[in-house]
């Protein structure tokens, strides 16, 4: 089984991975992803079993295993993935293909630096620019210092909606203000985040993200 995909370092430290097949690109991201942030315990930051997981995630969201269609973009910092495959057995081709991956970022990363994956579809997507909002908040302090100010300024009541929204769509509160940011800035207008948040002001929000993003894209 071959599964396509390039890898380009998009951003310093940014490495960007695209696969086109969204079930192969899902599947090749699964376990590092759940690694990282997995709502459920028993799998964020342990040894798990696919199949496991699998079984999981079917009886939890009552609809089979659907995570290849739930899901289109990822993104974990590359140590965190790099663990993850110290620790975790190779249990399908998808295991396999990112463990090559790993290997190739590791021979193009600067070691000095924290180094962050991202997977998406292609290279001009909003999936993509979406993802690379996350490589920023991760790698590039001062672009989190202007994002965080954002944040920070957004009403209370209206933070409250978009956190409950993330936690009901699966993520964790770990990584709430991150995925507020990455949202804002490219996916406003996705009913699943903001619901409870008039589409106007998710809008205004929208346009100070996306000024703070482009200052960095330049």
């Amino acid at each position: 089984m071959e599964i396509k995909y390039k890898i380009k370092e998009v951003k310093p430290n940014i490495f960007a991975v695209i696969i086109k097949d969204s079930y192969d690109r899902a599947m090749t991201f699964c376990r590092g992803q759940e690694y990282y942030e997995s709502p459920n315990k028993k799998f964020r930051g342990k040894d798990f079993s696919m199949w496991d997981y699998m079984k999981w995630y079917s009886s939890e969201y009552g609809r089979g295993f659907s995570y290849g269609t739930d899901w289109g973009g990822f993104n974990i910092p590359f140590d965190i993935v790099w663990k993850c495959y110290q620790s975790n057995e190779m249990e399908t081709p998808y295991d396999e293909t990112m463990w090559e991956i790993l290997g190739e970022i590791d021979g193009k990363m600067n070691i000095n630096k924290k180094a962050y994956i991202i997977g998406a579809d292609s290279l001009d997507s909003d999936t993509f620019t979406h993802e690379v909002c996350h490589g920023l908040w991760y790698t590039n302090a001062a672009y989190k210092k202007e994002a965080m100010f954002i944040v920070k300024a957004i009403d209370p009541n209206h933070y409250k909606i978009f956190k409950d929204n993330l936690l009901e769509m699966g993520y964790t509160d770990g990584v709430i203000d991150d995925e507020i940011q990455a949202y804002l800035t490219t996916d406003f207008a996705y009913e699943k985040f903001g619901k409870g948040v008039e589409l106007e002001k998710r809008k205004k929000y929208h346009q100070a993200f996306k000024t703070t993003l482009n200052d960095f894209l330049k």
